[in-house]
C-alpha cells in the first residue's frame, strides 16, 4: 500500500524530468531500490563498489535476492580502471579484485551481470558511455554521472530523474539490445525515441557516428546564440559552428584531469586555444548539455552522456541524450549553469 501511495504521488506530483546532483541521485536511487517490485536495469561507464555507493549496490544485490529482474552492463573500463575512475597499470590491484567480487555478488543473487566492450580494445574504442539506471519505472539518466567515487562525490555534474512507464521501456529495450551484442556495432544504428518531453537519442556505437552529435551541430546552426558544456572542448565540426556564434562554451582546461586519457580527450592543443573556454572553477567538469536559443525565442537543448567530441565519436562510443524544448528542464539547465559552471 506504500509502495502504490508512493508511485501515485509521484505521478501526480512529478510532471517533468528533476535534475539531481549526484549525491542527492545516488540517495534517491537507493531509497527506491529498497521498494523495487519488477526490474532494475543498470548501465553505465563505470560502477564500482565504494564508499559513495556501496548502499546502492547492497540494495540492488538484495534486491535480485527477493527475485526482482536485475540486469547490470558495466563497461570494461569499470574493471579495469578501479574506484576512482583513473586508468591503472596494475591489472592484478586490489580495485579490480573488489570490483570483480562485486560483479559475483550480484551472478550469485540471481542477478544477470555483463561486462561489456571486452572484444574492444580496453579504454580507447568500442566503450559504453551510457548512463541510467531504472527501477520499476523511475528512470535516471540524461546526465553524466557514473557510480562511482569521483562521479559521485568529487565532480561537478547531474542526472535527470522522471517516472514515466514507457521511457523505462525503451531504455530497457536499448539495453537488451546491448546485452545480446556487446561488441557488435554493426547490428546496431544510431536512433530515437519520440516522448512527451522531447526525443532520446541513442548513439550505437558505430565508429564514427552520432545522431546526438549530428542534432547538435544542427541545432547550433540555427540558433542566435548557444551555450554548452562538456567534459571535454567540442570536437571540430561543431567547434567551428560554436565559433561562428560567439557561443559560450565551458569545458575543463588542458592539464586539468589528473590523468593522460582524459587530458588527451580534452583536445588538442590547437582546438582549445581557439575555442574560447569560459569554465574557470576548480573543480572537475563532467556534465554535458548544450541549450540553444532559436530565432524565435524559444529554447531547445541536448542534455546527457555524450561529450560533444569527435575524438570519442570517433571511437565509437554509445551514448544516450534527451533533445528537449520543455522550459521545465531548460531551467534547470540553467540554474545548474548558474550555480555550478558558470
Amino acid at each position: 500500500m506504500q509502495q502504490f501511495l508512493r508511485l501515485a504521488w509521484y505521478n501526480t506530483v512529478m510532471t517533468s524530468p528533476e535534475l539531481l546532483l549526484p549525491g542527492d541521485y545516488i540517495k534517491e536511487a537507493t531509497n527506491l531500490l529498497k521498494h523495487a517490485q519488477k526490474r532494475v536495469y543498470i548501465t553505465c561507464l563505470s560502477m564500482t563498489r565504494c564508499p559513495a555507493t556501496n548502499k546502492f549496490i547492497t540494495e540492488a544485490v538484495k534486491a535480485a535476492r527477493r527475485g526482482v529482474d536485475v540486469h547490470v552492463a558495466i563497461d570494461l573500463f569499470a574493471f579495469l580502471c578501479g574506484h576512482n575512475s583513473k586508468l591503472r597499470s596494475r591489472m592484478l590491484g586490489r580495485d579490480m579484485r573488489r570490483t570483480s567480487r562485486m560483479r559475483n555478488d550480484f551472478i550469485d543473487a540471481g542477478a544477470e551481470f555483463h561486462w561489456l566492450g571486452m572484444q574492444r580494445i580496453p579504454y580507447f574504442t568500442g566503450r559504453t558511455h551510457s548512463k541510467w539506471v531504472i527501477i520499476d519505472d523511475d528512470v535516471f539518466s540524461f546526465g553524466g554521472v557514473n557510480l562511482d567515487q569521483s562521479g559521485i562525490t568529487e565532480r561537478v555534474d547531474y542526472i535527470f530523474h522522471l517516472v514515466d512507464h514507457n521511457i523505462a521501456d525503451h531504455i530497457v529495450a536499448e539495453q537488451h539490445f546491448i546485452e545480446d551484442h556487446p561488441d557488435n556495432a554493426k547490428r546496431a544504428k544510431d536512433h530515437f525515441v519520440r516522448t512527451e518531453y522531447g526525443d532520446i537519442l541513442f548513439d550505437s556505437g558505430r565508429m564514427g557516428k552520432s545522431i546526438i552529435y549530428n542534432r547538435a551541430i544542427k541545432l547550433a546552426k540555427r540558433a542566435t546564440s548557444v551555450v554548452l558544456c562538456s567534459q571535454y572542448c567540442p570536437g571540430d565540426k561543431l567547434s567551428q559552428v560554436l565559433v561562428d556564434k560567439k557561443a559560450k562554451v565551458y569545458f575543463n582546461p588542458k592539464g586539468s584531469a589528473g590523468d593522460a586519457a582524459n587530458n588527451f580527450m580534452i583536445g588538442s592543443k590547437k582546438l582549445t586555444t581557439e575555442m574560447p573556454n569560459q569554465y574557470k572553477r576548480a573543480r572537475y567538469l563532467h556534465a554535458k548539455f548544450m541549450i540553444a536559443t532559436l530565432p524565435d525565442g524559444s529554447k531547445r537543448a541536448i542534455t546527457g552522456s555524450n561529450n560533444f567530441s569527435s575524438i570519442s565519436i570517433g571511437a565509437g562510443t554509445r551514448e544516450v541524450a534527451l533533445e528537449t524544448s520543455d522550459p521545465r528542464v531548460i531551467v534547470q539547465l540553467e540554474d545548474f549553469l548558474d550555480k555550478y559552471v558558470a
